[in-house]
């Protein structure tokens, strides 16, 4: 075990980071002086190796490249024991000698039984050791990692790529004021492929309708065979790959309504089943339900639940409805958006009226809406953010639209470029 394990050390000292497209992350963030573990949690594909990579360039600009180590527990040569975990710094020190600081990018590491009893021992007792942490599997969501490492892990979200991110990886420069209006039609074109195929960077990359198909397919399969059917033992796939779908085809749910149509389909199956679905769904970064807000926990329960998707490709590719609404899509992309802007959020509901989101911290209301040149489109939305101002005596409140952008009756009508470009 000791020699593949040096085999890979050594490969990596040699190999080093691939080239990359760096993301944006604000490295400040990072606790360097602290006693804390670093993980790196989120959907599959979403580009939490790189993001590693990343920190790992940024780091041996100012420490000694031997200090460095990247490994990947997905590697075959390595055996999935914490046995590996336990020789993993006396390898190092064999073969490049003790060091003063050593900073160990271990990815994937839930592949690894009892890890954290491992990474718990080495936090405690060696603090010249950094670690950071990533791995695909829900157990090291940022709601389980906690449980684990009891304390002691300051936990990032990565999400597939944003979109001023996905413009990088595209190579289109963002224009300043003089050349934008030349150069607004390209970003416009490249804004409707982003609502449309996502964000995931190996999709980004490809220009290939069929191939970015195929990757979204694999990237779903992956994630249902992996961090859910084998993380939870769900023992019916096929049940639970029909209940993804009735959510892949509705804005709203209730699970009790769920439970009927999976009866009627033929699946014998209880709302708890369901429940856990959804929670499962959600732990893996898949799936997230929304509440409507209200501070009575009787009301929340009434009314149905919205849900997104942690990528709007998935919707594209395997819903049969997404023709027929880009609204939808918009209303998703700016969803991830707000997720990835570490926004609490709910939608508000009342007679005939409907807001898409709800910021309570920030007592900020957003609508979203693909075209509102019919006059009574316009009024219908304005009018749903008026009603929830009065009732919940918020003045902050934001129509995200395709590409219009005024002031009306103090509501800031927005082009959705502008709002996934700038805070608002």
């Amino acid at each position: 075990m000791r020699e593949e394990l040096a085999k890979v050390l050594t490969e990596w000292q040699e190999t080093w980071t691939p080239r990359l497209v760096e993301r944006d992350f604000d490295l400040s963030l990072i606790p360097w002086e602290l006693n804390k573990v670093v993980t790196f949690a989120g959907c599959r594909r979403a580009g939490k190796t790189y993001l590693m990579f990343q920190l790992i360039n940024e780091l041996a600009k100012t420490s000694e490249r031997e200090s460095i180590f990247y490994i990947n527990f997905e590697d075959e040569r390595l055996e999935k024991s914490i046995k590996t975990l336990t020789e993993l710094i006396p390898a190092i020190e064999e073969l490049y000698g003790k060091k003063e600081r050593l900073y160990l990018f271990l990815d994937e590491i839930q592949n690894v039984e009892n890890w954290d009893s491992w990474v718990r021992r080495i936090n405690d007792s060696k603090k010249e050791v950094k670690l950071f942490l990533s791995g695909s599997s829900s157990k090291l969501s940022s709601r389980e990692i906690p449980t684990s490492l009891r304390g002691r892990a300051l936990t990032f979200e990565v999400f597939p790529l944003s979109f001023r991110e996905f413009l990088r990886f595209r190579e289109f420069e963002i224009p300043d004021r003089v050349e934008f209006s030349t150069k607004k039609p390209e970003l416009l074109n490249l804004l409707r492929e982003y609502v449309l195929f996502g964000g995931f960077p190996e999709v980004v990359l490809t220009n290939d309708i069929r191939i970015k198909r195929m990757l979204v397919r694999d990237y779903f399969n992956t994630i249902i065979a992996l961090d859910v059917v084998e993380r939870y033992g769900v023992r019916n796939p096929e049940e639970l790959r029909a209940f993804i779908r009735l959510l892949l085809n509705s804005e709203y749910f209730s699970l009790s309504k769920l439970e009927r149509t999976m009866r009627s389909l033929g699946y014998s199956i209880s709302k708890a089943t369901l429940s856990n679905y959804l929670r499962y769904l959600r732990e893996c970064y898949f799936a997230f339900p929304v509440e409507v807000y209200s501070p009575k926990v009787k009301l929340k329960l009434q009314h149905p639940k919205k849900v997104y998707f942690v990528d709007s490709s998935f919707i594209t590719f395997l819903s049969i409805k997404f023709s027929e609404n880009f609204g939808r899509l918009m209303e998703n992309t700016v969803f991830i958006e707000l997720l990835r802007r570490s926004k609490e959020l709910n939608y508000a509901l009342g007679d005939n009226w409907e807001v898409d989101f709800v910021i309570p911290e920030e007592e900020t209301l957003i609508q979203v809406s693909y075209d509102v040149s019919n006059p009574e489109t316009m009024e219908r939305e304005l009018k749903a953010l008026k009603k929830a101002k009065r009732i919940f005596h918020w003045e902050k409140s934001v129509l995200i639209t395709w590409d219009l952008e005024k002031r009306v009756d103090g509501i800031e009508i927005v082009p959705l470029w502008k709002f996934l470009l700038e805070e608002y």
